[in-house]
């Protein structure tokens, strides 16, 4: 699946895998080259993480062979790593350099020794020396402190002291993955991991794999990533896997052709990829012309509103109650918790129908000013004016409004055989069905679902409900791509305002009129434009301000010595 080398570096061949009785993958033959770069993709639930556990070794029991080139290594990390609870995460960095310690403690403990050696003892002792003196400088391994910390900047790693049990998901997912490239492996295998990194951490990913000399075989629906970072797709569907060669914008491509001769069946969803097909085409200023263009067809989009229908659109979120022209004002807002100031001093107005994107590092203050605006937090001063009609729904990243004991059709549904939808009604379990439960995963109970799982849950509920303000925090963390198009056509024709914290850049550039970027120290910015536009801005602001450029140097810093 690439032609950068000459000889495979990893194969399975005629690969089957059953779960019970269900077969979840059919007959898959790969053949992977040394230096490729491998995007994965395909909906919730198809085969896409056990085909990479396959892949890794962690799972043998499968139909069919597992290849690997003897004397190559292999890293994975999965969405959920194993870290001891115990360790800190200085130690289990350590883990990653182990052979680097062995040598300068060798290097130290022949220094003693020499100064109490002679003879023959003593040229041996200054032989294993000056062998171990070039090792060490060849590859400079003094450095491989300094290089733990550039690694735990460059992907935003918790305090170096912290122990490893009391870490987020998000945070025991940086350690593993700093941990695997450290140590720098032959076939590189990654479960989704630019879920819970920000815009600047998952750049900087990006350049490194897109130099990366091993294999890379990549899990993500980060769609920029995907466009630049691999040279291959690879789509997982009904567990057969389909090669693509190109990035994901040639994907998109070759797979609208293949819908185009698939049947009426596929219509929706066809419409969906030639739709996006046709906005990766535009530029960035048509791109956000686009977007933008909303805030002037407020009054169209509450007319639309009345007249969607299932057939023609799998999501249609409910507005609530017109807006006035002024939905939120924030004039002068402060916010601090003791010393750590979260906003500064923020003044900024929401038009009806804007969708705005708030970015910005993990810790920031985002989740903060969302619960600010619905209430569950105060400033410290200023004012915060809502239009009177609003109508809130939130939809953050605690998931906690869930009932375990229910299922999942009974938490999403409430019950009901049909659910408001448009001017009309959609059965209850087609809405499920769109949020990727289908069958049987219907009936699975709240309880026992997987985070991502729960993710979809609350979403599902929630945009159920919908309101004229709606807040999301994160809510294409663990979507697959055909849920995520799904997402977005839904908030293209809602007649409302939504404030969303994502990192995902496409989702933002997709969707967004307005960016609220926090850019540290308090300092928020409300840019009119989507996240690309942002920065492009930002990136003039630089210039203009005498920085100069941001080198690669200085963005990209390398996990090497």
């Amino acid at each position: 699946m690439a032609e950068n080398t000459k000889e495979y570096v990893l194969q399975v061949i005629k690969l089957n895998k059953f779960y019970d009785r269900t077969q979840i993958l059919h007959d898959i033959t790969l053949s992977f080259y040394g230096g490729a770069k491998i995007g994965m993709i395909g909906a919730n639930g198809s085969g896409k993480t056990t085909l990479l556990r396959i892949l890794a070794g962690a799972d043998s029991e499968f139909e069919g062979q597992r290849l690997q080139m003897n004397g190559k290594s292999v890293g994975y990390v999965s969405q959920e790593p194993g870290l001891d609870a115990d360790k800190t995460v200085k130690q289990v960095l350590d883990e990653s350099v182990a052979h680097i310690h062995a040598i300068t403690d060798r290097y130290n403990e022949i220094c003693t020794l020499m100064g109490e050696a002679s003879g023959n003892e003593l040229e041996k002792l200054s032989s294993e020396f000056d062998r171990l003196q070039i090792e060490i400088d060849m590859h400079n391994m003094w450095e491989v402190d300094r290089l733990l910390e550039i690694s735990a900047t460059a992907l935003d790693l918790p305090p170096m002291d912290r122990e490893c049990g009391v870490l987020s998901g998000g945070e025991a997912r940086r350690v593993a993955l700093c941990k695997t490239l450290i140590e720098s492996p032959d076939i590189l295998l990654l479960d989704e991991p630019t879920n819970h990194l920000d815009a600047a951490t998952t750049a900087w990913l990006e350049h490194h794999l897109a130099n990366y000399g091993g294999l890379v075989i990549v899990i993500t629906h980060d769609r920029y990533f995907l466009d630049n970072v691999v040279d291959w797709m690879l789509e997982i569907e009904r567990g057969r896997a389909t090669p693509y060669k190109g990035n994901y914008s040639h994907y998109l491509e070759a797979k609208e052709k293949e819908l185009a001769t698939s049947g009426r069946q596929q219509d929706k969803r066809r419409k969906r990829l030639r739709t996006e097909l046709d906005w990766v085409r535009s530029n960035t200023k048509a791109k956000g012309t686009k977007s933008k263009a909303r805030l002037n067809r407020y009054d169209q989009l509450v007319e639309e509103q009345q007249n969607l229908r299932p057939e023609l659109i799998d999501l249609a979120i409910p507005a609530g109650p017109r807006l006035g022209n002024k939905v939120i004002d924030f004039v002068h807002v402060k916010k601090a918790y003791g010393e750590q100031v979260l906003i500064k001093d923020l003044s900024f107005e929401i038009p009806p129908g804007a969708i705005i994107g708030v970015i910005g590092p993990n810790g920031a203050g985002k989740t903060t000013l969302m619960k600010m605006i619905v209430g569950l937090e105060s400033a410290d001063d200023g004012t915060i004016t809502q239009d009177s009609t609003i109508e809130a729904c939130f939809v953050d990243q605690r998931r906690s409004e869930l009932s375990d004991d229910k299922t999942v059709f009974e938490e999403i549904s409430g019950g009901v055989e049909f659910l408001p939808f448009g001017s009309g009604e959609i059965q209850s379990r087609a809405y499920v069905s769109r949020f990727n439960f289908k069958g049987a995963d219907q009936e699975k109970i709240v309880g026992n679902l997987s985070g991502g799982q729960r993710n979809r849950v609350q979403l599902a509920k929630m945009l159920r409900v919908g309101g004229n303000l709606i807040i999301l925090d994160e809510p294409t963390n663990d979507l697959d791509l055909p849920t995520t198009r799904v997402l977005e056509e839904a908030i293209e024709h809602y007649a409302g305002c939504m404030l969303i914290v994502s990192h995902d850049r496409y989702f933002l550039d997709r969707t967004c009129t307005h960016i609220l970027a926090f850019e540290g120290d308090g300092e928020i910015e409300f840019f009119f434009g989507n996240y690309s536009e942002y920065a492009e801005w930002l990136e003039e602001r630089r210039l203009e301000a005498g920085d100069g450029p941001e080198s690669n140097a200085a963005k990209y810093r390398k996990l090497s010595l």
